[in-house]
């Protein structure tokens, strides 16, 4: 189960976490790829953020943030 929120500071980018964990970031052109066609229509259409997402697709396409 992984939820996905709009990130506050960078534009087209999203949050992604576990629980209380934070995996990483997810550019918006990327989310086609972890969420089905039903599941992108509930994110932006109904406001869901959270999803069952089998961890390979998001071990592929999800950025580490790098803090300075």
């Amino acid at each position: 189960m992984v939820e996905i929120i709009k990130h506050h500071s960078k534009p087209f980018t999203y949050i992604i976490s576990s629980g209380q964990n934070m995996l990483g970031e997810l550019v918006e052109d990327d989310i086609m790829n972890v969420l089905k066609k039903a599941e992108v229509n509930r994110f932006y259409h109904n406001g869901q953020t959270k999803f069952l997402v089998p961890m390979d697709k998001i071990r592929n396409l999800i950025v580490k943030p790098k803090y300075y």
